[in-house]
């Protein structure tokens, strides 16, 4: 090829020469980094080892979750070199309590100490199955130590549960009761010009409420102070059997905090104290010392004999697997986050992946029960039944199916619940809202505004009746509500077989209405409350097994995948084993989290991909507390 004479080609043949060349340096940089890791997992530090004496550190740094969100492996292998937040702060919930179950039962394990400055929002049954596990270990005769800065309600319910509690000083105790706010746009919708069209039915599917109201409305209100309510009655209970406290002093600690505060002249750590609701006033040199005291020396000297919960976790990982080693074994499949249709990953649920998994344990001959773990507040109507019915066809093939709900197993998620052979869920599971909405925006509006006009033909009266530059003709909105009245009809009709109830009595427990695990129970939507384990034990008496192992049916990753995996594993443990036991928590911005709610909504909105635009979706789960 001849080389450019003219300037402009010998400028661009120019860019071109250093493009590859960048292209060269950069591929062959990652090549280096990649096999000097491999190299570091072959060779590097010695496996991690669990000192005589240890303490476990229970630091969790993020939120708890039943499955965590995908990441490649290769941005994981990379961010965890970096130091860097790949994962979005998201700690496995299991991880954690197979963590403190076997530190419970190991001898070189003498006591747990929790770190809690960078636990975030978590649901309340996630914070239950924790202080259940908590409890067992100290019922073991092994003592329990926490440690803030300060302590949200989350952190604070969990802490409640050490045999002696420390807070920092100049730290507080966050006890102002729980909320569930959200944002409404009618308003801001009015100024766009945007015209949202709902459909929905049941007087309490509220989901459809922030696109056609500036405010809750009665019924949404009476349904949400109901389950809230149920949420923090648990909430008081369990934290005052905690802390031996008599019943109703938290609540009147709450009602006179600003009296109270007002006699310490403002020293919230003092009032905490006098107020029994810590043990110890320390900062974190005097914590740390304390702890040196108490559980013995590490090696370096300089904090107190302790293995963090992950590395803890890779030392013991033979253990976990001889345990489920077994011929017989229960299926676990996570069904957490929001419902689409088709393919998703870890994190979120497809209908066809999800299917895929069910699928996949329903043809393994060694799996002999299932138990479907739900965390989700639904979405696609569509998808939701894809699932169900791959989960009918496994009840059809003799597989028992039990379900265990999670923090929230509502609408989509409910529906998906339907074929179980029996269904669990903790008392502060939230629940319910079996009722169906669909949303259609035009911008006929904003388009006039913009100086943008739609106009064409059709080959009939309904042709191109959605294109978004139109208002929506009656007799589409009339087609749409029918459909939407069908799909309702379908929901009340799946729960009144499953749950052996006449349409109406289903009808009267469903309209849309959010319930408590309690209340759920109490109204037979659920047949137990339990948690994972006990819908496992479930399970496998369903199954008549005596002897067998759990295994988590999961989306296979390549062997590749799988390598850079391992490694990245490797290297993250490594990195964790040493890290200063006591640390500063992750800063909270209050303006942060306004900008992530906005575009959480309007995300929610822009997601919606059921093909007939119907969806089983729970709005006010994904407005929950903060706990």
């Amino acid at each position: 090829m001849a080389k450019p004479t003219s300037t402009l080609g010998r400028f661009f043949s120019g860019l071109a020469m250093l493009y590859r060349g960048f292209r060269s340096v950069i591929l062959n940089l990652l090549f280096i980094f990649l096999i000097l890791l491999f190299l570091d997992s072959l060779i590097g530090e010695a496996p991690v080892m669990v000192q005589p004496g240890s303490a476990l550190l229970l630091n969790p740094d993020g939120t708890l979750v039943d499955q965590l969100t995908f990441v490649d492996p290769l941005d994981a292998l990379v961010a965890d070199s970096l130091d860097s937040d790949i994962q979005n702060q998201e700690v496995l919930l299991q991880d954690v309590l197979d963590a403190i179950n076997l530190a419970a039962e190991d001898s070189n394990i003498s006591s747990l100490v929790m770190v809690l400055n960078n636990l975030q929002s978590s649901g309340l049954s996630k914070l239950q199955d924790v202080a259940r596990a908590l409890d067992n270990f100290r019922a073991s005769g092994k003592t329990v130590y926490a440690y803030g800065d300060s302590f949200t309600q989350g952190q604070y319910y969990l802490a409640a549960h050490a045999d002696e509690l420390i807070l920092n000083p100049m730290g507080d105790i966050d006890l102002e009761g729980f909320s569930s706010y959200q944002l409404f746009f009618r308003d801001a919708l009015d100024k766009l010009g945007v015209n949202v069209h709902v459909f929905r039915v049941g007087e309490y599917k509220s989901a459809v409420e922030p696109y056609t109201r500036n405010d809750m409305s009665a019924e949404a209100r009476e349904a949400s102070e109901d389950w809230l309510g149920d949420l923090w009655s648990i909430y008081l209970q369990d934290v005052t059997a905690a802390r031996q406290l008599e019943p109703g002093y938290l609540t009147e600690h709450i009602d006179s905090l600003d009296r109270k505060l007002a006699e310490y002249n403002g020293d919230s750590a003092k009032m905490n104290l006098e107020s029994r609701l810590v043990d110890e006033l320390m900062d974190r040199t005097q914590a740390t010392e304390y702890l040196k005291r108490v559980i013995g020396t590490g090696y370096s000297g300089n904090e107190f004999q302790h293995i963090d919960f992950a590395s803890y976790l890779a030392a013991q990982q033979d253990q976990l697997d001889l345990e489920q080693a077994h011929d017989s074994q229960v299926g676990i499949i996570v069904a957490s986050g929001q419902i689409f249709d088709g393919y998703r990953d870890p994190g979120e649920i497809g209908g066809d992946s999800l299917a895929e998994l069910i699928q996949q344990a329903r043809e393994d001959s060694a799996i002999k029960a299932i138990v479907l773990r739900i965390d989700s507040g639904g979405g696609s109507a569509f998808a939701s039944e894809i699932i169900r019915r791959e989960l009918a066809l496994l009840r059809q093939e003799g597989k028992p199916l039990v379900v265990s709900m999670g923090s929230v197993a509502a609408s989509g998620g409910y529906w998906i619940a339907t074929p179980a052979n029996e269904i669990w869920a903790s008392n502060s599971t939230i629940t319910g809202s079996i009722g169906i909405f669909g949303i259609y925006p035009t911008f006929e509006e904003s388009f006039e505004k913009l100086g943008l006009h739609t106009d064409g033909v059709g080959t009939t009266d309904l042709a191109g009746s959605l294109a978004i530059g139109r208002n929506l003709p009656p007799r589409m909105e009339t087609i749409l509500q029918l459909q939407l009245d069908d799909g309702y009809r379908r929901f009340i009709s799946l729960v009144a077989q499953s749950r052996d109830m006449t349409v109406d009595e289903a009808d009267a427990v469903a309209r849309g209405r959010v319930w408590s695990g309690q209340d759920a129970l109490e109204s037979g939507l659920v047949d137990n409350l339990g948690d994972l384990d006990s819908a496992v034990n479930a399970a496998a008496r369903l199954a008549d097994l005596d002897d067998y192992g759990t295994v988590v049916v999961e989306q296979a990753l390549s062997p590749a995948q799988q390598f850079i995996k391992e490694m990245a594993g490797n290297a993250l443990v490594r990195m964790n084993h040493g890290h200063t036991a006591i640390y500063s928590p992750t800063p909270l911005n209050v303006l942060q989290g306004f900008y992530a709610r906005l575009n959480r909504d309007i995300q929610t909105l822009l997601d919606f991909n059921d093909p007939n635009g119907l969806y089983l979706h729970c709005q006010e789960c994904s407005t929950t507390p903060a706990f």
